[in-house]
């Protein structure tokens, strides 16, 4: 299942770093996100976090993709994919990127993956960071021949949401006209006529 995911990620990557990066990234640990932001499709670290225990010099960035997102198109994946190793270029190549905590995009990761297959446009909160493919780099992902089931699961969030109790109110008056609401039924006389409360 997910194994299977991975792998192909795995492809992928070694497909547009030979294609986009003359094969010169550092593999990276690529890994399927279960707990991200809402609206976060993917993430790259900024330092490699990943170490070998037996060579401290192997180090590894690491790539995440959001399960909760994995049941959009097969190019859509891609496409976030490619966005990540763009920032992992970024980062092995001291280009600073983003901003706000590496959430804004600027004008150097635009002009990075613009070089490297993607078209970018402007929002708002994110600066340049909504990604599509130019023509070259559907082609390409045509000719990648991805195996489709390993994109079969997707983490379905809303499986996990507790479902909200409805609230109920029940509603009281008395003969001198106070009225009252309360989440439980109850017995009560009025203090000020000393008549007992009516549920309505």
């Amino acid at each position: 299942m997910i194994t299977n995911t991975i792998v192909e990620l795995n492809k992928i990557f070694k497909n547009l770093n030979k294609d986009y990066f003359d094969s010169k990234l550092v593999e990276p640990v690529i890994l399927i996100q279960t707990k991200t932001k809402k609206n976060t499709l993917g993430t790259c670290s900024v330092n490699p976090i990943w170490e070998k225990k037996d060579d401290e010099k192997d180090k590894r960035y690491e790539i995440t993709l959001s399960g909760n997102h994995l049941n959009r198109t097969l190019e859509e994946i891609v496409i976030t994919l490619l966005h990540e190793m763009v920032h992992l270029y970024c980062s092995l190549n001291n280009i600073q990127d983003t901003s706000n905590n590496h959430v804004y995009h600027n004008k150097n990761f635009k002009k990075e993956a613009e070089d490297h297959g993607l078209i970018i446009e402007k929002g708002q909160t994110v600066g340049w960071s909504y990604s599509t493919p130019n023509e070259k780099t559907k082609e390409l992902i045509k000719s990648y021949k991805i195996d489709n089931k390993a994109f079969d699961y997707w983490r379905n969030v809303s499986n996990f949401e507790t479902p909200k109790k409805k609230s109920v109110a029940y509603k009281y008056q008395c003969e001198c006209g106070i009225q009252l609401r309360l989440t439980k039924r109850a017995n009560l006389i009025c203090g000020e006529c000393k008549k007992p409360f009516e549920e309505e």
